[in-house]
């Protein structure tokens, strides 16, 4: 049976930390395939997604690795990790899934959606982070597998503040996207600040 991680997410923009903490999870051996799986609406972030699902994935497919896939399972979901899970379940019973899950996202993981279904059904991936704990309250009502991480302090909003103050984001976005983020946040971000 094939293993596959999943990395969902809203990548605005993908950045060289999600590659940095793929290329982790592959290394691992925990998985064959990871699949970046970008959510067209994000539940916890509302309307604060600026770049459309179409473009984010086109940047996500520009600098996959060997490995790495883009799925498009989220496209029309309604953003909800029980739903998108359910969905790929049905959609590969030949394949064991992992979804991965920063520490930092651990203590919140009891109020997701249909958290009753994500521990019954759902094997996670938690990706230890050296400045949050593990709850080890969650823990003990999930199936967890922890993985410790080289640490990668790079996010997606530092990426848009640089650009809305016009800093360099060489090294933080990888060199192939690097002209495309610049022309496709630039004017968001514009727009976004004039309304201000």
């Amino acid at each position: 049976m094939t293993t596959c991680a999943i990395l969902g997410g809203s990548f605005d923009p993908i950045h060289n930390g999600h590659l940095h903490i793929a290329r982790q999870i592959l290394n691992s051996g925990w998985v064959d395939c990871l699949a970046f799986v970008p959510s067209a609406r994000h539940n916890f972030k509302g309307n604060s997604i600026r770049l459309d699902f179409v473009q984010r994935c086109r940047l996500i497919q520009c600098v996959l690795e060997p490995g790495m896939e883009l799925w498009l399972d989220d496209a029309t979901g309604s953003g909800y990790t029980s739903d998108l899970m359910q969905s790929l379940l049905k959609k590969h019973p030949d394949k064991r899934f992992f979804f991965a899950i920063g520490a930092d996202n651990l203590s919140s993981l009891p109020r997701w959606h249909d958290f009753p279904w994500l521990r019954d059904h759902l094997e996670f991936l938690v990706l230890e982070r050296p400045d949050y704990p593990l709850e080890q309250s969650v823990l003990s009502q999930i199936k967890a597998t922890l993985l410790s991480l080289e640490p990668c302090d790079i996010s997606s909003t530092r990426i848009r503040e640089l650009i809305s103050q016009g800093g360099s984001i060489q090294g933080l976005v990888p060199d192939p996207i690097l002209t495309d983020v610049l022309e496709l946040y630039l004017p968001l971000l514009r727009k976004d600040a004039s309304s201000d």
